[in-house]
């Protein structure tokens, strides 16, 4: 297990959806100035390849990375605070740090032997500069590959600036051979081929093909999308149509001003032969960061003047033109992606249509409506954090518009209540806190928009371990929300304000404000404070040794949570209801709940709750006497806190702090130190199911529940089915168009209700259901 797990992970780079054509000099170049430095930037013109040049060195010297090679695209992000964030996300690392994002970002790179594509930087040189000045300083086995239209000037820095494509010398003009070395030329082939199976450079269209490439200067981008117009043009007609739009330049001078001039028009050009729809869906596109989906640009782009059902036909236009980049996810959603150049002209244009804040605005309609889905703390709750993870670019860019239109604080707000929880378990915490400060500065006084900011901005420093803050901001937010009758908010400041005080050890008083909290919820009915009254009063009902009331409290959390299908607030409380169910002497069911409460933080991938999770059941098997498990499991919690730039929760640090001790005590130092490494050189995956599968108290295979088929779910049922036909988590997830990571959670969750230990014993549970039918 530990040798599988030192294996590198695999990168992000994303799969070449074109061919690489040319540059074989430069690449080499890149490879070879890769052995002799630590950063490296590749500098030149708009268009000029620099990605694509960058991305396949990487490709190439990958193995040389024993933690990989990670591109960071960093044109989405318009806020430099938020770069460090970028390289978190990139790298799949959840930011849950209690302190400085890059300090802890270097804390998580310090020892790795790994390669950073940082990706258009020239936006943001300043905070790609620091970022890169301390990653070369503090993380001596990690290399920076840079791509920027302008150096980063930082200390150690080489430059290599990538030149338009390789064109054909004066006098090659005769020699078709000599023609086809050109790298411009080639690409201009390789393109049109596509286009037009069969194009080839031969001796009739020579001329034209080596006067397009010169009046191109060998630009990539311009080439390609002078290329795929092969489909309705001749030759001929894309030079003079080319001719006239470059007219206006001269050729005085031919350097990276001119270059870019000569980009600009020819995306102009480009721009120029769409139809008016193709060019309006291509500015309004400009208002999102990243990427996004159909369903998205038709909720935000479609009007009468862009009909709904013509959006994907439009969509699929823009693809055909090399306007947009198209990939699918794994559940073969497809994801569109506009390169910056392309965004950058066609934001320019929805100016001049006069619709760039309109645009905004209904952009900011469409990820509130994502937001209230994310709220409605139901079975959809991991497809929609999930869905929020893919949209990350879109909600920064979203928020960055409400700051700076004050009158939108209200919806602000109220987004930041629906997202309390997705952001509880993603942070990042510290950036979360300075937005939400922003927001709440532009806020009335004693508005409730501003007791909304408060009260979730309080659950983000209680999680950051402030909770000194946390009590102020709950205070402020209690006091609006008592001014204003907002019942909802009062109630979640009541909660929030009630944990520094059991911090405190002010058990009493904490037990009381849950209480309240819990009684004004419920009759009022704001469901899902009630939901999380009661978590936490089971939690310190628990802490006070009240068993009978944990239980009885948590009961009826866990069967509200049930009747939901929200899985956040049920992992906690199953991990509460587990250690009062224990310490009452029952157990086994105990353990169940604890396994339960582990599948349920990993499925939302939770990766406070779930590390929380895995140390109370480290701490069910000291107390079985399996000392070197708990170790293992105390090194898997770690592995969560590792890949979360997490800090132990002072809550439950006592606990830790007891597992340890009793493990170093039941097995020896040496055998505590190598169980532990084991756990933690564990996949956070790997690590789920060792806690959740492995069960080593039985000696025989557990009998098989002969429950009936209402159990499940009917998604459960459903993925029972095709787990018993044999198909395997990827084609499970194709087929009901799911993530594989979504399909692998329903499973362990299927197994883990229904006491077994392989999908063969749920073949045969399906069996004997079906027989007994």
């Amino acid at each position: 297990m530990g040798e599988r797990a030192r294996q590198p992970r695999p990168s992000n780079l994303p799969a070449e959806l074109t061919s690489f054509v040319g540059r074989q000099q430069e690449l080499r170049e890149v490879k070879r100035l890769l052995t002799t430095t630590r950063l490296l930037t590749l500098t030149g013109s708009g268009g000029a390849g620099k990605t694509r040049l960058a991305l396949r060195a990487g490709a190439e010297m990958a193995r040389g990375f024993r933690d990989g090679v990670w591109l960071v695209r960093l044109d989405p992000v318009h806020d430099p605070l938020l770069v460090t964030q970028a390289v978190f996300n990139a790298l799949g690392v959840h930011d849950l740090s209690a302190g400085l994002s890059l300090s802890s970002l270097t804390e998580y790179l310090a020892g790795k032997r790994l390669l950073l594509v940082l990706d258009n930087c020239e936006h943001l040189l300043d905070a790609s500069a620091i970022l890169a000045g301390t990653l070369v300083t503090t993380c001596p086995d990690l290399q920076l590959l840079v791509t920027s239209r302008q150096a980063l000037s930082v200390a150690g820095e080489v430059r290599m600036v990538v030149p338009p494509m390789s064109l054909p010398g004066a006098g090659d003009e005769g020699s078709l051979e000599r023609l086809l070395g050109s790298d411009a030329v080639w690409l201009l082939s390789e393109r049109a081929a596509a286009v037009i199976p069969g194009f080839a450079v031969n001796s009739g269209n020579a001329a034209e093909v080596l006067k397009l490439c010169r009046r191109l200067d060998g630009i990539p981008l311009a080439l390609e999308l002078a290329a795929v117009r092969l489909g309705s043009l001749s030759l001929d007609q894309l030079n003079q149509g080319l001719a006239k739009e470059l007219s206006i330049l001269g050729r005085a001078n031919r350097g990276a001003e001119f270059r870019q001039q000569t980009l600009d028009a020819t995306i102009g050009w480009s721009y120029g032969l769409l139809n008016e729809q193709e060019r309006l869906l291509w500015a309004r596109l400009s208002v999102f960061a990243g990427g996004f989906e159909a369903d998205a640009v038709t909720e935000i782009c479609s009007d009468p003047r862009l009909p709904a059902e013509r959006i994907v036909d439009l969509l699929g236009a823009l693809v055909d033109k090399s306007i947009l980049k198209r990939q699918l996810r794994d559940d073969n959603v497809a994801r569109y992606r506009l390169l910056q150049t392309l965004r950058q002209y066609g934001r320019i244009r929805l100016g001049e249509f006069g619709e760039e804040v309109a645009m905004q605005r209904r952009h900011f309609g469409w990820i509130r409506a994502l937001g209230r889905l994310v709220a409605a703390w139901d079975d959809r709750q991991v497809e929609s954090f999930h869905r929020m993870d893919l949209e990350r670019d879109n909600l920064w860019t979203a928020i960055d518009f409400c700051l700076r239109h004050p009158e939108e604080v209200d919806a602000a707000a109220e987004l930041a209540q629906h997202l309390m929880a997705y952001w509880a378990c993603r942070g990042p915490f510290g950036d979360v806190r300075r937005v939400l400060a922003s927001l709440a500065e532009s806020a009335p006084e004693r508005s409730l928009a501003r007791a909304r900011l408060l009260w979730v901005a309080s659950v983000m420093a209680a999680s950051q371990n402030d909770y000194d803050a946390c009590a102020a901001l709950s205070g402020e937010s209690l006091r609006i929300g008592t001014d204003v009758r907002d019942v909802e908010v009062v109630a979640w400041s009541m909660i929030e304000g009630a944990v520094p005080r059991w911090i405190e050890g002010d058990l009493a008083g904490a037990a009381d404000r849950f209480a309240s909290a819990l009684w004004l919820a419920r009759l009022m009915q704001v469901e899902q404070a009630e939901l999380n009254a009661m978590n936490t009063l089971c939690g310190i009902s628990t802490a006070r040794g009240e068993l009978d009331r944990a239980v009885e409290v948590g009961e009826r959390c866990l069967a509200m949570s049930r009747e939901r299908g929200e899985l956040w607030v049920r992992g906690f409380v199953l991990n509460f209801l587990a250690q009062a169910t224990w310490l009452r002497g029952d157990r086994p069911r105990g353990e169940a709940l604890a396994r339960e409460g582990i599948a349920c933080k990993h499925a939302v991938d939770d990766r406070n709750g779930l590390s929380i999770a895995l140390e109370t059941l480290a701490w069910m098997a000291g107390e079985l006497g399996q000392h070197e498990r708990a170790a293992c499991l105390l090194g898997a919690a770690e592995r969560v806190r590792d890949e979360s730039s997490l800090t132990l929760i002072e809550l439950f640090r006592q606990q830790h702090e007891r597992s340890v001790a009793s493990a170093v005590h039941g097995c020896g130092q040496r055998s505590f130190d190598a169980a532990f490494a084991r756990g933690r050189a564990m996949t956070i995956g790997e690590g789920v199911a060792l806690a959740v599968q492995d069960e080593p108290r039985r000696t025989s295979p557990p009998a098989v529940k002969t429950a009936s088929r209402a159990i499940l779910t009917p998604r459960q049922l459903e993925i029972t089915r095709l787990v018993a036909d044999d198909l395997t988590n990827r084609q499970i997830a194709s087929r009901l168009f799911l993530s594989e990571r979504t399909v692998e959670t329903h499973v362990t969750n299927i197994l883990n209700k229904l006491g077994l230990r392989s999908r063969a014993q749920l073949s045969r549970w399906l069996a004997g259901v079906t027989e007994r039918r």
